[in-house]
């Protein structure tokens, strides 16, 4: 798809582009806000987003860090089938797929730990939509707390969506995504409510167009279309509301819940961070920012049914729910997914991949994902700067890619 005399073609990173390099860069080295998710500007963007926009940090606390043993080896050797039928080996398609970062766990214990295109342990990097499941663990716990029923509706804990189309969703269709709500997820269509979103949130200009100038006041302007609770469709506002339904519940902002109950308790190296629209409200629905290792305790929490850094961090049982759903909700609109994962499901913030399995991930846009398998005891992060907002191909890959890892430490 990318010659090697493009500037977007893999293996090239943001140090070699001199993206922002210079004093000042210049113009057309520049990363600004209408540039910045755009190739090849975002292999540089994803790595200094609190360069780009305003952030609040999701502290780690005071504690110590957790340490994360080592058991490493070389997994570069490892091949599998692509989607389009080639066999490639894994060191490929690291370099292929625009990769960041790359970990691999197993039997908690790093097994694999990589950097490309200039990011570095202390890096922190987006997490686009991984953010949603980190959202969704402090719904968890906060559910497990009783400060949250997952069977009331929104309108309990957030009384100015009474009278939008969220006021009688309850906070497990929001979980699920089976709201009813009119938002189309449509990232090129100018008129999508999903670019209202960006605006909204600071992540695009705004140009000439008429919209909310908040995240709340988006949410507040939605309306709906169906009756919530019946099947799946994928929209990032569920995650917003359940921010707010968080920070209504706790009466603190995302940011501060986010760092006394999740981050903090995972003994992590470094402050996570998230952007923050005009009136300071965080973006949960994809704005975090985390070093690899971090995610990388968090996977492992996860992949330990929420137990980790010798504390039950998220209760099992919603962790658990992660790995399960239904396939009949989540195919009626997504029946193409179910033909390579045909007990494929969406639960709790997370993608189910295999239901009787009980493998999953959390998936986010450029090529962000974590991958779980916790029969093998593994765990994969991935953080890469794809060209494009979605490409399936290089999605399906990606678990391929995972699958054969696990058989291989399976084996060897």
């Amino acid at each position: 798809m990318y010659n090697k005399n493009d500037m977007t073609a893999p293996g090239i990173g943001y140090q070699d582009l001199r993206l922002m390099q210079g004093y000042p860069p210049p113009r057309e080295k520049q990363v600004r806000q209408h540039n910045w998710d755009s190739p090849p500007y975002n292999r540089w963007s994803f790595q200094h987003m609190s360069q780009l926009f305003p952030v609040a940090a999701i502290h780690r606390g005071p504690g110590p860090v957790s340490e994360l043993k080592r058991n490493e080896r070389s997994l570069d050797d490892v091949h599998f089938q692509r989607v389009d039928g080639g066999q490639t080996d894994l060191a490929t398609f690291l370099t292929d797929s625009y990769t960041d970062g790359f970990l691999v766990l197993h039997q908690g214990k790093v097994v694999s730990e990589q950097y490309f295109n200039g990011m570095q342990p202390h890096t922190l990097h987006l997490l686009q939509s991984v953010s949603k499941t980190i959202v969704g663990s402090l719904v968890g716990r906060l559910i497990g707390q009783g400060r949250i029923d997952p069977q009331a509706h929104v309108s309990h804990y957030v009384p100015e969506l009474s009278a939008s189309g969220y006021g009688d969703a309850r906070v497990q269709d929001l979980l699920d995504m089976r709201t009813g709500v009119r938002f189309r997820e449509d990232y090129t269509d100018p008129d999508a409510e999903f670019i209202q979103l960006d605006i909204a949130s600071g992540w695009r200009e705004r140009g000439e167009r008429e919209s909310p100038d908040s995240i709340y006041g988006l949410l507040k302007s939605l309306s709906k279309d169906r009756e919530h609770g019946q099947f799946f469709e994928y929209r990032s506002v569920d995650t917003d509301v359940l921010a707010w339904v968080c920070e209504r519940a706790c009466g603190e902002r995302l940011p501060v819940l986010l760092s006394r109950e999740i981050w903090s308790r995972l003994g992590a190296e470094q402050d996570a961070n998230i952007t923050l629209d005009c009136v300071g409200t965080a973006l949960a629905d994809g704005g975090m920012s985390a070093t690899l290792r971090d995610l990388g305790r968090f996977a492992q929490m996860y992949l330990q049914g929420g137990h980790f850094n010798c504390q039950q961090i998220v209760p099992e049982t919603f962790v658990r729910a992660c790995g399960r759903g239904s396939t009949p909700a989540f195919e009626v609109l997504y029946g193409y997914y179910t033909k390579s994962f045909p007990t494929a499901a969406y639960s709790n913030q997370c993608w189910v991949l295999d239901s009787e399995q009980g493998t999953y991930s959390a998936r986010g846009v450029f090529g962000q994902s974590i991958y779980w398998d916790p029969a093998a005891e593994v765990a994969i992060v991935k953080l890469s700067s794809w060209p494009d907002f979605i490409n399936p191909e290089w999605t399906l890959d990606t678990f391929r890619a995972c699958a054969a890892v696990v058989e291989e430490l399976q084996r060897n």
